[in-house]
């Protein structure tokens, strides 16, 4: 059988970006050319690195959720014993923060950072809402509010200082 590169009739196919130079196509049934390779470029992964599937830890919204169980079981304690939002729920939203922060996944530590402030409102609300019986006295409202700002602004800010110091130490140490 003759080379296809000696035969003056052969035919060429025009050149396609995915399959690399022409290639001779077969004028006789039969008679089969190979194609030439097609070089792609390698992607090499860093070892160091791990894929996104498979970081350790808790998501984010999970995280979140361990937050609000955490400060809602002090926050249902100061509403079994009578006492308001000042006492078990305080420390119970700083240890849920440092519990949250710890277990979520590195790459979602956003939503752990900017909750313990939306926690204790909505923990608040809450607590409010069930003990005024629906808001139907606004003057509680007000005191409430209050009660909130001077109460709640050390729980808030201690586990804030929390979430952001371990977040920090945990990008700052990222392998």
């Amino acid at each position: 059988m003759p080379d296809p590169a000696e035969r003056p009739d052969r035919q060429r196919r025009a050149h396609s970006p995915y399959e690399g130079p022409a290639s001779d196509v077969p004028s006789e049934p039969g008679e089969w050319t190979q194609a030439a390779p097609v070089n792609r470029p390698t992607v090499r992964s860093s070892s160091s690195k791990r894929p996104a599937g498979n970081e350790r830890g808790l998501p984010g919204w999970a995280a979140v959720l361990l937050l609000i169980v955490i400060a809602g079981i002090g926050g249902v304690i100061d509403q079994v014993t009578g006492s308001s939002l000042k006492g078990v729920f305080n420390y119970g939203l700083i240890v849920a923060s440092l519990v949250a922060i710890l277990a979520v996944r590195r790459g979602q530590m956003f939503g752990v950072v900017i909750s313990p402030p939306l926690v204790y409102f909505v923990g608040s609300a809450a607590k409010l809402y069930i003990s005024s019986h629906g808001l139907k006295d606004h003057s509680k409202l007000t005191d409430a509010a209050a009660n909130w700002l001077v109460y709640g602004f050390p729980a808030i800010a201690a586990a804030t200082a929390v979430v952001l110091v371990i977040a920090g130490i945990r990008t700052i140490s990222r392998r």
